[in-house]
């Protein structure tokens, strides 16, 4: 095993903040449950009642490709839910199979729409006379190329809170994001034409949400989306479609964004490698034709799909296997850190994009939580071996004045484009139930010869743990967390959950559920001085406390342009223009204005290689 590949075990390692939850259930005869397809019984995991893999759409073959699910077929008798369904295609790593021999591998099926429930304990016959819970639905993350419901476990949620939480597997990759001209012209609706199916799946889960979830002690009329990272971007398309308006009441968005997919780029040719650019369905199919060997190179397969008509294209694409389109989407990826997104299509989604909706939108009056961790991109940095060494295949940082400065800048543009920036307009359009929070808990432990606190601090997806209160020994967070420490780390995790649980009830965090912490107030644009966000951070550092501070556009530049340890003007601009490419501004000119022309005469193709690409051409 070579030192990099030891090396990104340890990303992924250090990233797995949550748990397998444990499914050697056996059948609850007080958790039996009638849905509107038949009865289910589930199992007591000892904190709830949790039912695992029940299905929510059928994709039976590949016919039913790139199409809204079918409605699951009903069953006679009672039918156990005590296992996990299928993971939705990606490749093997920790974070959906325990076998390691499949890391790497494709794993997963197309037909994999199934969903999992916990909630409190409960006998049948207490379920009429019981007030229905709120409930919360958990969209996981991974740039929509990967991850699974079942790595998430919210049983302490759920109990302590008398929530009902559900976790979902939507589409992933390919099957999730793809519009290709073809398929639009050759699909019976505009639904199916759309090319977010992904999207779709989520929406159709709400759906069954609505329909099913009384009979589980939930509330249909007070249910909240919340999601991270690729599902937090997947709350805030939920946020922008017409379709899914009237399934949910509130919404949380951790580590999300709101930037949209480019229609017309992917649905091209692209006959450059823009880094920065995403795959395309045209590529994809070129690739497939090549692998299928129908064209020999590239350049035969553009002419050979132009000379195909749209049902030849359609038939090549649903006839393909699922290891084929997947081999032939990873083939015509260029940036494989670049997560997939939805299209603004006008039908799923808002065409005029996320933030038009939120702010005059089907979702205009929905409370939302908007919420960013301190140190975001140093999950991301860890192997950018221009910044981070590796001795035996564990890491060490080169330059931590200069990590600190690159991390702190591009997790505040994170911030920005997430968080300060949108809520600053809903709120200056006089919303009084948009909120904000920054995760920013680093009291990791020194291990591997690393201050883990420097090396990671408050990085990506680290407050997961935190909103679902899973600390158990045997999970993957104790390589993050230290025992000297964990009565602060539960403590935090408490006040979090109840953060999260008071805002599922009635729409403010306020003082959360126990009534005695610090009141979360929303986002106040009135004054320099107003509350803008809270800090989530453990009593032994700052603790939980409003700020009143924000990012704008000109300070981001401002703070990367004056940064004394960022001494590599190209750097500077490397900066600046990763902000630009996520923002809705105009690129060449601001790019160009920065530092009074700094970055004028650059080719942000050639220097983004330079820095943000490894040796091998891959990038970071």
């Amino acid at each position: 095993m070579n030192f990099k590949i030891i090396g990104t075990i340890f990303i992924i390692v250090s990233l797995a903040s949550c748990s397998l939850p444990k499914t050697d259930l056996t059948p609850d005869q007080s958790s039996i449950r009638e849905t509107i397809n038949g009865q289910v019984i589930g199992g007591d995991n000892g904190e709830t009642h949790q039912w695992l893999g029940l299905q929510y759409g059928s994709i039976p073959d590949s016919r039913f490709r790139w199409k809204k699910a079918n409605t699951p077929a009903s069953w006679d008798g009672v039918k156990e839910t005590l296992d996990f369904g299928p993971s939705c295609i990606q490749r093997g790593s920790l974070i959906n199979t325990s076998k390691r021999r499949k890391w790497g591998d494709m794993v997963g099926s197309e037909d994999c729409l199934y969903l999992n429930i916990w909630a409190p304990k409960m006998n049948p016959e207490n379920l009429q006379t019981t007030a229905p819970m709120p409930v919360m639905l958990w969209i996981h993350g991974g740039s929509n190329v990967s991850g699974n419901a079942d790595f998430y476990n919210p049983s302490a949620l759920a109990s302590e809170h008398q929530l009902i939480v559900v976790t979902i597997n939507y589409r992933l990759g390919p099957f999730g994001w793809f519009r290709h001209p073809s398929i639009g012209e050759t699909s019976n609706d505009a639904v199916n034409a759309s090319g977010n199916y992904g999207n779709i799946d989520t929406i159709q889960a709400l759906e069954w949400v609505r329909s099913n979830i009384s009979g589980f002690g939930g509330d249909p009329n007070n249910v909240t989306i919340f999601g991270e990272s690729a599902g937090g971007y997947n709350v805030a398309a939920l946020l922008s479609s017409p379709l899914a308006k009237g399934m949910f009441h509130k919404a949380i968005i951790q580590s999300g964004g709101i930037k949209p997919g480019d229609i017309t780029h992917s649905e091209s040719f692209l006959e450059e490698n823009i880094p920065w650019k995403n795959y395309t369905s045209r590529e994809l199919t070129n690739r497939l034709l090549i692998l299928k060997k129908l064209a020999r190179d590239r350049e035969d397969a553009v002419s050979v799909q132009n000379s195909m008509s749209d049902e030849e294209i359609t038939a090549l694409l649903r006839g393909a296997s699922s290891e084929e389109i997947y081999e032939s989407f990873e083939a015509s990826r260029v940036n494989t850190n670049e997560m997939l997104r939805p299209f603004p299509d006008g039908v799923v989604l808002d065409e005029e994009g996320i933030l038009n909706a939120l702010k005059n939108g089907a979702s205009s009056d929905i409370p939302t939580i908007f919420g960013t961790n301190r140190d975001e991109i140093k999950l991301f940095l860890v192997g950018n071996k221009r910044l981070v060494r590796y001795f035996f295949g564990l890491p060490r940082i080169r330059d931590l004045q200069l990590w600190n400065a690159i991390s702190s800048h591009r997790s505040d543009t994170w911030k920005f484009l997430a968080v300060d920036n949108p809520v600053r307009e809903l709120s200056s359009l006089g919303r009084e139930n948009v909120f904000a929070y920054r995760f920013d808990w680093d009291d990791e432990p020194r291990k591997y010869g690393e201050d883990l606190s420097d090396l990671l601090g408050a990085s990506h997806a680290f407050e997961i743990p935190f909103v679902m209160g899973n600390f158990e020994e045997d999970t993957l967070t104790r390589y993050i967390l230290s025992k000297k420490n964990m009565n602060e780390v539960k403590g935090l995790s408490g006040t979090m959950m109840s953060y999260w649980a008071e805002f599922a009830y009635n729409g403010d965090p306020g003082k959360g559920r126990s009534g005695d912490q610090l009141k979360w107030r929303s986002w106040d644009e009135s004054t320099l001085e107003s509350p803008k966000f809270i800090i989530l951070d453990s009593e032994s550092d700052q603790g939980i406390v409003m700020s009143s501070s924000s990012i704008t556009r000109e300070s981001l530049f401002s703070g990367i342009a004056d940064d004394p340890n960022i001494m590599d003007y190209k750097m500077r601009c490397e900066l600046v223009d990763i902000a630009i490419r996520y923002d809705n501004v105009a690129a060449d000119d601001w790019l160009n204005k920065f530092s009074n022309g700094l970055c004028e005469n650059l080719d942000p193709y050639i220097e983004w290689r330079h820095f943000w690409y490894d040796e091998d051409d891959r990038p970071y």
